[in-house]
């Protein structure tokens, strides 16, 4: 089963990039599913902040970076470690089977939180035709928000879909 939320929201929070993010469930139903997006694409232009991070930009802790609800640091959910998937920072990350991992593969599921939001810090950076392009930034959380900044921003909640059975798992009454 597939589905997935479209949302067209700006944001204004100061120093935040909003982008897309994937909930899917876990196979290894050892947690309530997997937290896939992308924190951010380089090149791509923030409508909300009239800003773009060059390419190769980021760095980011080497145990990866914090994933909070709605940028609370009092509310961390997972930690995640970036990586590189052609032009794009992206995560996949199982969440814990916590009350917050529940909480957040439910509200991705019901679309209440559908982006991902990068907190950065700009080491490097200048304006290019009144648009902020970040050269360097140190990376260390993102935030599971609501109104993510970027247009595409999309979330999408995959279950496996039963479409054949094992003989071995079927119960036959003779």
């Amino acid at each position: 089963m597939r589905t997935g939320n479209r949302q067209m929201v700006s944001a204004t929070v100061t120093d935040h990039i909003l982008t897309e993010i994937r909930f899917e469930a876990d196979d290894s139903r050892q947690s309530p599913g997997r937290l896939t997006g992308t924190l951010i694409r380089y090149g791509d232009v923030s409508p909300a902040h009239r800003e773009r991070f060059a390419n190769g930009s980021l760095s980011w802790p080497q145990n990866g970076i914090v994933i909070n609800e709605q940028h609370n640091r009092q509310a961390p959910i997972v930690r995640a470690i970036p990586f590189l998937d052609g032009d794009a920072v992206k995560i996949d990350v199982r969440l814990p089977n916590t009350q917050r991992g529940r909480d957040a593969a439910v509200n991705v599921r019901e679309g209440v939180l559908t982006g991902l939001s990068v907190e950065f810090r700009a080491i490097s950076q200048s304006y290019v035709d009144g648009i902020r392009e970040i050269r360097e930034a140190f990376l260390p959380s993102a935030g599971l928000v609501d109104s993510p900044s970027y247009k595409d921003s999309l979330v999408q909640v995959r279950s496996k879909v039963v479409t054949s059975y094992d003989e071995e798992e079927m119960l036959l009454w003779l």
